[in-house]
């Protein structure tokens, strides 16, 4: 994993939320949200995501959560959809 701190978009059901991306590897990436400003926002494990950032345009899905954020796979994105 390589840390990058990234702001990033993540996209979900038509919304956009702002978010930052802390690191990413090549099979995935870790998304941290600012909580206390805006709408709550609850993404599930194996919820599908966009991920968009400066470096970042792809989907992904949810596969762990921790306290202020998530992280995301992109490796078995295309075989489980």
């Amino acid at each position: 994993r390589i840390p990058v701190n990234e702001p990033a978009s993540i996209v979900s059901g038509g919304q956009e939320h702002a978010a930052v991306v802390r690191d990413v590897s090549e099979s995935g990436a870790a998304i941290e949200f600012d909580l206390d400003k805006g709408e709550p926002i609850c993404l599930d494990i194996g919820h599908d995501v966009g991920v968009r950032s400066k470096s970042l345009d792809r989907p992904a899905r949810i596969i762990r959560h921790y306290e202020s954020g998530f992280a995301v796979n992109f490796d078995d994105y295309d075989e489980k959809t």
